[in-house]
């Protein structure tokens, strides 16, 4: 049975769990068709059919990296318990949609929703520098340190102790690409079987059964921030045809030699034209290290990918279940020994007072000699508090065991002192921790501000200017003309690394523009700027100077706008995603976010002052005692014509939260 509560939210019961699953399935039919269509070709590498010639690259990509091949491996893998509830949760899809699925569909879903939000691409770009800049490229790595890209997830759990309700609170906001429709759903999950029973409220990828990251279950819930752990190798790889084959040569010092290639050829279907077609012949190959995702022979740069799931043959599906019937933090935790990857910082807490932080996932052990996989991390980090935070962070020196390369410690030192605030002046509500994720201070700007305090010879504009930003509360709120003027200040300081003779060449995307995002130099540079504001001429930029003329640059323009007025949420149809023009009324109304790259409501701009494509897809608090609240970007269905197709995001563009209903 379906009902629906006031936001239209599905509320699913069953009296079985396999009837649950196939009722997720067709409430997932009904409010995402459209959805689920282009989700089902993003899986199979047939966008460009659809959409065009500007699909094409991701459908190479999708193929190339075995989307499916994994995906079939992973589903054969399941316990047959997991088999029957991701077969009913497609049935159901089935029961509405008019193009069937297969049964392997909603696991090479949730592998394409990570297939990007990943290391490998940063893995790409650091290859790049290395290639552009050569001896130099060590030096300039260690400036630009940092996560793949600007702004990140946050999480936060707190012990009943602190609270109004004497519960734990988990509260969360996971930040991607803001899509239209939504990445993620709302649902709630009820089986009344007396031998089975459970009542679980979540988020779910759309496609994708049952609740994933984010849930809770009644005495216990979690939610989760990627750990940003390093779980991915990209291989340099030399190719060459012999004798009606493709070999490659073996890794340094394994001894092997040339190595055979697994080959097929694929046929792409692209369209041209109303009824016009291209076929692009695809090579797929792999090595003994994984699929080549770039390049092939002959070509200059060829790399292949390995991970966990392509090596286990497991996108981690058998955490689902347990997910549903978990009643303690110690439920959770068993439920995501299953999980494989993305590596997540797991936050968890229940009613009898737990509350937990726990890295779960698949991380490989690496031989110090050739860097062979050789097993995996068994010792991941964890820890327990009456407070924990997680921002994509190297949260504890443990980290060390699974990573190098983390989020600076910005967004969850603030998110940290704003919850040691709240709970100091009153127990912590629902409401207030809401709040606490929307905090819009920018928190990485100290740097810029401290240098142009010191600065002497100004012009008295850019002096004003300068007087102006000192006396600032440092809010990126949608009114506030100074939060405009910060944001140019800083991008006229970006620009001056950005045009340093020693970056020359680094500017660029090499491997196509569907990699444009972790190859853009001027976002590397903001994310990393506190550092380089921080250290003597790096790139040979005199940082002062730098500051010094982007006050005078920013100070000579008259009539900056309140940050708002640029600074607009835009959420991405399927085809504003592969650079074509949303058709007529099927995007959503753009709306004014605060925040900015270094709050922790982290609302990424376009060139760090334009529109915000990336931001949080959800915002979540689940209260254990029984006053939670959630929301997403637009709303429920998928269908502009729908009034649920947006009717959460005012609250949502506004920081703030819509009660979980019972229907």
């Amino acid at each position: 049975m379906i009902t629906r509560d006031a936001w239209g939210i599905p509320h699913v019961t069953g009296a079985t769990v396999l009837e649950v699953a196939r009722e997720q399935g067709r409430a997932t039919a009904q409010d995402r068709a459209w959805q689920l269509e282009v989700e089902r070709r993003r899986t199979e590498g047939t966008c460009a059919e659809l959409f065009g010639p500007s699909a094409l690259e991701w459908d190479v990509l999708a193929r190339r990296a075995l989307l499916v091949d994994v995906a079939r491996r992973a589903y054969a893998a399941l316990a047959p318990e997991s088999r029957d509830f991701v077969d009913a949760y497609v049935d159901g899809i089935n029961d509405v949609l008019e193009r069937a699925w297969h049964r392997w569909t909603p696991l090479a879903v949730f592998a394409v929703q990570h297939l990007l939000f990943s290391r490998f691409p940063s893995k790409l770009w650091q290859h790049h520098v290395g290639t552009v800049l050569g001896a130099d490229a060590p030096e300039a790595l260690a400036l630009l340190r940092s996560e793949g890209l600007p702004g990140g997830s946050n999480a936060v759990a707190v012990a009943g102790s602190l609270t109004a309700g004497g519960l734990p609170i988990v509260a969360g906001d996971p930040h991607r690409v803001i899509e239209a429709p939504g990445c993620y759903a709302q649902v709630r999950l009820t089986c009344t079987d007396p031998d089975d029973p459970f009542d679980v409220a979540g988020l779910t990828f759309v496609g994708v059964p049952g609740v994933q990251h984010f849930g809770h279950a009644g005495a216990v819930a979690w939610g989760v921030t990627n750990a940003v752990a390093d779980d991915e190798d990209v291989y340099v790889e030399e190719l060459v045809r012999h004798r009606g084959a493709v070999i490659a040569r073996g890794a340094p010092g394994s001894g092997r030699g040339w190595e055979p290639v697994a080959r097929r050829v694929e046929v792409v279907r692209v369209r041209t034209g109303a009824d016009a077609y291209d076929a692009v012949p695809l090579e797929v190959l792999v090595t003994e290290r994984g699929p080549v995702v770039v390049g092939g022979p002959g070509d200059a740069a060829t790399f292949s990918l390995r991970n966990p799931s392509y090596v286990l043959g497991n996108l981690g599906f058998d955490t689902l279940l347990p997910l549903l019937r978990s009643r303690s933090a110690a439920d959770v935790a068993s439920a995501f020994g299953h999980w494989v990857g993305p590596v997540d910082n797991l936050l968890v807490a229940d009613a009898g007072g737990a509350v937990e932080h726990r890295v779960v996932g698949r991380v490989p052990v690496r031989s110090a000699g050739d860097g062979r996989w050789t097993g995996w991390v068994e010792d991941l980090p964890r820890r327990t508090g009456e407070v924990l935070v997680t921002a994509n962070d190297r949260a504890t020196e443990e980290f060390a065991r699974i990573g190098d390369d983390f989020a600076p410690p910005h967004r969850a030192r603030r998110l940290a002192e704003v919850v040691a605030e709240l709970a100091a002046s009153g127990p912590l509500t629902p409401e207030t921790l809401a709040d606490a994720l929307a905090d819009d201070r920018q928190v990485a700007g100290e740097s810029l501000l401290d240098l142009a305090a010191g600065l002497l010879d100004l012009s008295a504009p850019a002096s004003a200017l300068r007087d102006r930003l000192l006396a600032w509360d440092r809010r990126m709120t949608t009114s506030s003309v100074e939060a405009s003027l910060f944001a140019a200040v800083r991008a006229a300081v970006v620009e001056s690394f950005a045009a340093a003779p020693a970056l020359a060449g680094v500017d660029a995307t090499p491997h196509g523009e569907l990699y444009a995002p972790w190859f853009d130099l001027r976002g590397r540079l903001r994310l990393a700027l506190p550092a380089l504001l921080r250290a003597t001429k790096p790139f040979g930029v005199d940082p002062l100077q730098a500051v010094a003329d982007a006050l005078e640059e920013v100070a000579a323009v008259p009539g900056a706008g309140a940050w708002g007025s640029a600074h607009l949420a835009v959420p991405l149809t399927p085809h504003q995603q592969f650079g074509l023009a949303a058709p007529a009324g099927e995007g959503a109304p753009l709306i004014a976010v605060a925040g900015d790259d270094d709050c922790v409501l982290a609302t990424r701009a376009l060139g760090g002052a334009g529109a915000c494509v990336h931001g949080p897809v959800a915002r979540f608090v689940w209260d254990l005692a029984g006053a939670s609240r959630w929301v997403v970007p637009l709303g429920a269905s998928g269908d502009p014509a729908s009034p649920h197709h947006h009717d959460q995001q005012a609250a949502w563009a506004a920081g703030g939260t819509i009660p979980l209903e019972d229907s």
